[in-house]
């Protein structure tokens, strides 16, 4: 697999992670808390990386970085459920919700990157 695609999926999972995984999980209330401002910074910023890492279209670099957003809840999800099998009954809708909030943010970074990218060559 590609090492470039590896780094922006990690990109998106520590863009969207940083913020949720401190946060008890009753406090959590997507997309308040975290902030949703705080992910569509911090997911722009994954998606200016994967733009510069990966060349191709658009496509790619979004696709990774927004993967990376249903991840890093997929994994909050997994921990939290083997303590208790009760804590997140709805789940899909958390990957969701942070799987659209990471597209919007991906799309903005790695159309800043492309931008930039143009402006150079």
């Amino acid at each position: 697999m590609n090492l470039r695609i590896i780094a922006s999926v990690l990109a998106g999972v520590l863009a969207c992670g940083l913020p949720l995984w401190p946060v008890p999980y009753r406090q959590v209330s997507m997309p308040e808390n975290p902030s949703a401002s705080t992910w569509l910074l911090l997911g722009a910023v994954a998606g200016l990386i994967a733009g510069y890492l990966l060349r191709q279209r658009k496509r790619v670099p979004v696709l990774a970085v927004t993967a990376g957003f249903a991840l890093a809840v997929v994994g909050r999800v997994a921990v939290e459920t083997a303590n208790d099998p009760t804590s997140h009954n709805l789940w899909p809708f958390e990957v969701a919700i942070a799987g659209a909030i990471g597209l919007v943010a991906a799309v903005l970074g790695v159309g800043l990157a492309r931008l930039l990218q143009r402006a150079t060559a």
